[in-house]
């Protein structure tokens, strides 16, 4: 317990540093409720994202609960995220880059026997930052030359607390119940170019609330049935993502340099669609995992006041990663034991401009270094391309990383009598 509020204490003053800043996330994000985090941790950035099969002993994954069963010991997780953005198109190109604080999650087995874990977090669900100009507009003759600056901020995120639990036969089951709250802001600019006009400001900010849960299976070890020797482990898994209609609170306020004004403030409901996930994992000599994975995500039903989006689509998020995970060795250097990672993803992302879908690639890799036994520094790296420069898009050239601590510790263990 000592050594995890140790490193606990040693990450609050690193975040202390982080936290002055905002990841920046594509300029798609004003679409919706804006980017979807599908991982948050290391890990799973460099590995398999989704993972919806992967029960590991050195991570807390979160697209399934039921892949808790495996917790051995508690288990503490956080890091740092950074992003960049190289935004171009078919006039200009520009750089961003910032970090923020990327989440936590603390976990414990209750009974090994019977696969209980208890798992706790809070984690983003979607990220929204952006920054916008639309220049020298000047549609009537009545009117002076201005420059529109659209920006964006906030997201959605989650808290929850879940379990798991592994039946007599090996299936494993999971729920988890999620407390959802956020805070979207949105806004517009009119940066007029004679001096003697007004700038004026509209701001718009949504503020969500809700429930929702997690609910995931994952199959025993099919390996089994084929006597393999090479196989040591298969399993199938399948996960669901429910989130009920959340209460948002709506705020439109327009301000200048004369005053500022409250234009409406009201209360509607934002549906978000249940998010589908499933995966396969293969256990290769106890030591190498590939894992193929997608999620599925019905936008079109989104809605926000009863009100459907036209510029969103239904998202498919397919992935495939590779873990060499060595046995523990007594004699072997920190460098001998540590677990290497990459992956790649292809995105149909939920976001549709112009009638034109926006994709997206992307290649991870990653490694956890030991620390000491059980403990480890991760660290994960995902690089790709989303959109194109063709129908009046922007291309986005896009890096993301996460630096974080995975710490272990033995609690809960009864005294020899």
């Amino acid at each position: 317990m000592k050594l995890i509020l140790k490193y606990s204490f040693i990450l609050c003053l690193i975040i202390s540093q982080g936290v002055l800043y905002s990841q920046t996330n594509s300029s798609y994000s004003r679409i919706g409720i804006g980017d979807l985090v599908y991982s948050f941790s290391a890990p799973e950035l460099g590995f398999d994202q989704i993972a919806a099969s992967v029960s590991s002993t050195n991570y807390i994954g979160l697209t399934n609960p039921a892949t808790w069963f495996r917790l051995d010991m508690t288990r503490f997780q956080a890091g740092l995220a950074y992003g960049g953005l190289y935004l171009s198109d078919n006039t200009t190109k520009d750089f961003y880059g910032k970090a923020q604080f990327g989440g936590f999650a603390f976990a414990f087995p209750v009974s090994q026997e019977h696969g209980i874990a208890v798992a706790m977090g809070l984690v983003p669900y979607s990220g929204i930052n952006y920054k916008v100009s639309q220049n020298n507009i000047n549609t009537s003759s009545s009117i002076d030359e201005y420059n529109l600056l659209y920006e964006g901020s906030g997201g959605l995120s989650r808290a929850f607390v879940g379990s798991s639990y592994q039946m007599p036969f090996g299936l494993g089951i999971g729920a988890s119940f999620n407390y959802y709250f956020g805070n979207l802001q949105y806004s517009s600019t009119a940066q007029f170019q004679n001096t003697n006009d007004i700038t004026t400001k509209y701001e718009t900010t949504y503020q969500p609330t809700g429930l929702g849960g997690d609910f995931g299976l994952i199959s025993p070890n099919i390996a089994k049935l084929f006597k393999s020797n090479s196989i040591s482990d298969l399993r199938a898994a399948v996960a669901f993502n429910y989130i009920a209609p959340l209460n948002t609170d709506t705020l439109l306020i327009s301000s200048s340099a004369i005053r500022t004004d409250t234009i409406a403030f009201s209360t509607v409901k934002m549906k978000i669609p249940m998010r589908i996930s499933a995966g396969l994992s293969v256990v290769f000599s106890d030591k190498y995992i590939v894992s193929l994975d997608l999620a599925s995500q019905a936008w079109s039903d989104y809605s926000f006041n009863n009100v459907k989006q036209s510029d969103l689509r239904n998202s498919l998020y397919l992935s495939a990663g590779f873990e060499f995970r060595p046995k523990q060795e007594l004699g072997s250097s920190n460098w001998q034991q540590t677990i290497w990672r990459a992956g790649f993803n292809y995105q149909q992302t939920q976001y549709k401009v112009n009638g034109v879908g926006i994709n997206q690639f992307g290649i991870s890799a990653g490694f956890s270094y030991p620390l000491s036994f059980a403990n480890t520094v991760d660290f994960g790296i995902e690089a790709g391309i989303r959109g194109e420069t063709q129908s009046n898009l922007i291309q986005e050239k896009f890096i993301k990383m996460n630096v974080g601590l995975s710490i272990g510790e033995l609690w809960f263990l009864r005294s020899e009598r």
